[in-house]
This record gives structure tokens, sequence and C-alpha cells, in this order.
């Protein structure tokens, strides 16, 4: 009638009403997989602009639009570097279970202007 008797696929990578759920991706190697596949996309925690290696200390697989809007956001702040404001970068990823896909994007800027950029990821 309403589906409440209909059973739930808890390993589920693709979007659902809530969106997407990585719980699955418990490995390194699980995500560099849906990488491949072309499922996840490389997020470089500190730009590759901003002075970022393209390391594995510095990745992690996120959906596209993750990275997208991750993007916007390091352009708008290359954008105050160019004119010159002294400013600190900090992403700090959050995840959820034993998942190596973040769900949650935290960009904190300082200095001599203060941002806090959060990119839900699921």
């Amino acid at each position: 009638m309403f589906n409440w008797f209909k059973k739930k696929d808890k390993n589920k990578t693709s979007p659902s009403q809530n969106g997407p759920d990585f719980s699955n991706v418990n490995s390194n190697e699980k995500a560099i997989g849906l990488y491949n596949k072309g499922e996840l996309v490389k997020v470089h925690l500190m730009p590759l602009e901003f002075g970022g290696e393209d390391s594995p200390r510095n990745t992690l697989y996120a959906p596209e639009f993750a990275q997208q809007f991750k993007q916007r956001f390091d352009a708008m702040i290359e954008n105050l570097l160019h004119e010159g404001k002294n400013l600190s970068y900090n992403v700090q990823p959050s995840y959820k279970g034993k998942s190596f896909i973040p769900s949650v994007l935290t960009i904190k800027v300082t200095g001599d202007a203060d941002f806090t950029e959060t990119i839900n990821v699921w």
C-alpha cells in the first residue's frame, strides 16, 4: 500500500530519496573501483592550484557534484588570493561508519577573510 512492508536495500550506492548511500564502500580499493567505473571522481583536499599534490594523501573520492561545489568555492578563494589577501585554507572530511567516501566536506578559510563552506556529500 505505502511500501511499508517493502524490504530496503542497504547496499545501495545509487541515489535514493535521501541521496546516495556509500556505507558499503568500506575500503580504499572499493572507492578506487567506483572511480575507475566513472561513478566517483578524485577530489583534492588541498587544490593543486594552491600547491596541493596529486597524491593518495591529498586525494579522496566523491560524487562529481561534490567536486564541482568544491571547485567553485576554491575558485572564489583563488580570486581573493590574487587580490593579495592573506588566507589559510583547511578541508576537514567527515565520514559515516566505515565508509571511505566522506559524508561531509567542511572547508574553513581564515585570515584577511573568514569563510566556512559545508558540502554535504551523502
